[in-house]
């Protein structure tokens, strides 16, 4: 009885196995289709405005930092990792980098953060633009929050021109999704460029599984910070550069 009992359990195994063998691979996932009124960087329209853009100075250092963020809920500590080592500052080492480190969506996590903010709250709820501005400065960089509520399009369009005209000067912006057309609610991400003409800011979109980088009006992206949040308050942005002594 014994015996039968072990050659089922093998036999069953073994099914088990070939079956899995069998299965076609998961499929890969796939990028959502962009909205028509933005337009993606790696198409033949994205990458001519990019040829002419004439506020560009953030879009090396950010591209060569570009990463995905981590988890649904972590497109602020993405967008930090991103500038904070565009802005070359004081990096944090590791035994097996020689000291030379890079920061990471898990190494910007540190206590002084997480007297403003858990890791496990940002984890579970994402990171709301007060919260990223005061990130920003634990790690010893300046950064001016500004909500959408409190300026114009027009004052929005010359700042984040101007900054993006600016070496060692950021913008991250804090907006939402669905006011553009994408899926999902409030996102944050960096802006790398500005094409004048159109009128039109590129945005290194951090969730690259969703959408690739695209550039967007100032007019739709203003819209989409100027929507409130549950907390009753407005998106905006965040402008981080080195401190001045």
């Amino acid at each position: 009885m014994r015996y039968r009992v072990k050659h089922l359990v093998s036999r069953l195994g073994y099914e088990l196995v070939e079956a899995r063998r069998q299965m076609p691979p998961p499929a890969a996932p796939v990028p959502l289709d962009m909205p028509a009124n933005l337009i993606a960087l790696d198409s033949a329209e994205g990458l001519q405005r990019l040829r002419e853009a004439d506020a560009i100075a953030d879009y090396v250092p950010l591209s060569m930092h570009f990463v995905t963020q981590d988890t649904p809920t972590f497109c602020g500590p993405a967008s930090m990792s991103m500038v904070l080592n565009a802005l070359g500052i004081a990096r944090p080492g590791t035994s097996h980098s020689d000291q030379h480190g890079l920061f990471d969506q898990n190494n910007i996590f540190t206590r002084q953060t997480h007297s403003i903010t858990p890791r496990s709250e940002i984890r579970r709820s994402g990171t709301p633009l007060s919260t990223l501005g005061r990130f920003f400065e634990t790690h010893g960089v300046d950064a001016k929050t500004v909500y959408a509520s409190t300026v114009t399009a027009d004052v929005f369009r010359d700042t984040a021109r101007r900054v993006l005209q600016t070496p060692a000067e950021y913008l991250v912006v804090n907006y939402n999704r669905a006011e553009v057309g994408q899926l999902s609610g409030g996102h944050i991400s960096p802006v790398a460029a500005y094409h004048s003409d159109s009128d039109m800011f590129l945005i290194l979109d951090v969730s690259r599984y969703k959408y690739p980088p695209f550039w967007i009006t100032a007019e739709d992206l203003f819209r989409a910070m100027n929507v409130k949040t549950g907390a009753g308050i407005t998106h905006g942005y965040v402008i981080v550069g080195r401190k001045l002594n």
